[in-house]
């Protein structure tokens, strides 16, 4: 495991100083969130993979801008509007490729989706596909107020996909649907392929790790046990921290005890 970071935390900061400023902050594994069409152009994303190339840096994982709008684009009953969605995917996949992440972050579907939970889950089975043809794993994120908030909709995602449900674990939103985050690595199990992490007290749930009660070694132990090897990405909101040094802190607080876990093993 690796302690990376998510441009979306200095939002609305333009991506690309996002990008700078976590590699002047010493990140070495970066997920990269683009927001808007003009930024998964090949020139724009040329320029970022030369940044990040130039200083060594890998960009894991790629968070687009449409996740608001997935249930609309990808999860309505009116079939063509999920055609052309697959069309937006395809250049989405692209663009993960040409800077050389790995993984692609979705929301997916709303709670109160109109779709049948098979055929939800079969819309996301395409996708997938969709993304092995660039050599990119398309992942479910859990998050409040999508079905990949329900514990249930993850486990059947398991059973009806087998080996090509992946999952990206998120800690805060974990909190923020009522589970413990125990709970949901559980259900989600061997499949994660990626985590945001952050911390938490009482009824901040977002904060920078090492500022809350966040049981971390039971954290990292449960992923050990599942075989996870990928990364922790810091992502927090703009507002769940005042200074970029309390970035780095969390970085280091977080390597020094992945460092000790290791000591134990």
């Amino acid at each position: 495991m690796y302690v990376g970071a998510s441009t979306a935390n200095f939002y609305p900061m333009l991506t690309e100083e996002s990008l700078e400023l976590l590699i002047r902050l010493g990140f070495q594994d970066i997920e990269v969130f683009v927001n808007t069409e003009s930024e998964i152009e090949n020139g724009y994303l040329d320029e970022l993979r030369r940044r990040a190339d130039d200083a060594q840096v890998r960009i894991r994982s790629l968070h687009p801008y449409i996740s608001a709008v997935e249930p609309y684009l990808l999860f309505s009953a009116y079939q063509r509007r999920f055609e052309d969605g697959c069309g937006i995917y395809h250049r989405l996949f692209a663009a993960a490729e040409r800077l050389g992440a790995k993984i692609v972050v979705m929301h997916g579907d709303r709670v109160e989706g109109v779709l049948p939970q098979e055929e939800s889950i079969g819309r996301y089975e395409r996708l997938y596909d969709i993304g092995q043809e660039y050599g990119v794993t398309l992942a479910q994120e859990n998050v409040l107020r999508y079905r990949s908030s329900g514990l249930e909709y993850l486990a059947a995602m398991r059973r009806q996909l087998g080996n090509k449900a992946h999952f990206v674990f998120d800690l805060k939103q974990s909190l923020r649907c009522g589970h413990r985050p125990e709970q949901v690595l559980d259900v989600m199990g061997d499949a994660v392929c990626h985590v945001h992490i952050s911390d938490h007290k009482d009824e901040e749930l977002c904060l920078v790790p090492g500022q809350g009660v966040t049981d971390y070694e039971r954290l990292f132990s449960q992923l050990k046990a599942l075989q996870y090897q990928g990364g922790l990405m810091l992502e927090l909101y703009r507002n769940n921290f005042s200074t970029e040094k309390e970035l780095t802190d969390g970085k280091h607080f977080l390597q020094h005890l992945l460092n000790l876990n290791k000591q134990k093993a």
